[in-house]
């Protein structure tokens, strides 16, 4: 068969990332048969071209690097604040970038071309099993709304929106599902505000589909964003998003014609309006097709790996 490419992942920390997991996962199971897959905290010397999750926490940068920006770089954190990442980029072949937005930045603000954008990608051998919703319900029949994502205590994923949005909606006409650590949270005060709802704050992946089948509406409503993979998830099950303009929502949305959902204003009655005119004003197109399986997404790097070898394999 020849010789195999040897990609060695460098996560540079052993802190355990769930989402890092599954990632990894994707390269170890979909790779090509020339690409072997190595995960390491620090890079091994023996291997053909370096992937680097967390450049901010890299010691070095060798030759035949690529680093993947995995969360926003407009984050205020102290901890993802760009500065911490650049220099680690800039020592990089390539940037592989979740969406446009990032890759813009890193041009335009740090001087940083060697970009190449590499989206989230959908299971698509779990998707395709599930019943995929042909059509939404109408407004007079009750609208299911989901929030999907980990609730962190820094409040990222702008759980106020959510309450100020949720207020302005009518309970006998919506409802909600709850998907994430510590949703339970969320689950109190929107009952508190008269909704039904369902909270899971675990649930098995393979019971993802089946969640984006029951939902109407997916609810995104994060201050940053570097994805996140439940976009993509949602397009394909036909599930339109209402979000913020962050993340991977800026390559997935036409706000011209509605193209799989609709950014929300900064004004809650505008958004809570938004959500509600939505509905009442029949469907909007879900571009379903477009969205690429998990195999495409890790051929696309096995193609980036290939390159910073300069085709040498």
């Amino acid at each position: 068969m020849g010789k195999k490419v040897i990609v060695n992942h460098v996560m540079s920390s052993d802190m355990h990332s769930a989402i890092f997991d599954a990632l990894l996962g994707y390269f170890q199971s979909l790779k090509s048969p020339c690409f072997e897959h190595l995960v390491t905290v620090d890079p091994d010397p023996d291997v053909d071209v370096y992937h680097f999750h967390r450049p901010n926490l890299a010691k070095d940068i060798p030759n035949k690097s690529i680093s993947t920006v995995h969360h926003d770089l407009n984050d205020g954190d102290a901890w993802l604040d760009a500065s911490n990442f650049v220099n680690a980029y800039k020592k990089n072949a390539v940037v592989a970038c979740l969406n446009s937005q990032q890759a813009k930045i890193l041009r335009e603000d740090y001087g940083i071309e060697q970009t190449v954008v590499i989206p989230h990608g959908v299971n698509k051998s779990l998707f395709d099993e599930m019943v995929i919703k042909e059509e939404r319900l109408p407004f007079g029949e009750k609208i299911t709304l989901g929030v999907l994502s980990k609730r962190y205590g820094r409040k990222v994923k702008g759980e106020f929106r959510l309450y100020e949005i949720a207020k302005r909606l009518d309970p006998n006409r919506f409802n909600f599902i709850l998907v994430g650590d510590g949703r339970m949270k969320d689950y109190q005060i929107l009952r508190r505000l008269g909704f039904d709802v369902l909270c899971y704050s675990y649930l098995p992946y393979e019971l993802m589909p089946q969640i984006y089948n029951e939902l109407d509406g997916l609810l995104m409503l994060s201050n940053y964003e570097g994805g996140p993979a439940s976009l993509p998830e949602a397009i394909y099950s036909r599930t339109p998003i209402f979000s913020t303009r962050v993340g991977m929502a800026i390559d997935l949305i036409d706000p011209e014609s509605n193209l799989n959902g609709i950014f929300l204003k900064e004004n809650f009655d505008e958004m809570a309006n938004q959500i509600k005119e939505y509905f009442m004003e029949g469907s909007d197109p879900v571009s379903f097709t477009k969205i690429p399986d998990w195999k495409d997404v890790v051929g696309k790097y096995e193609n980036v790996y290939l390159r910073v070898l300069g085709n040498e394999f």
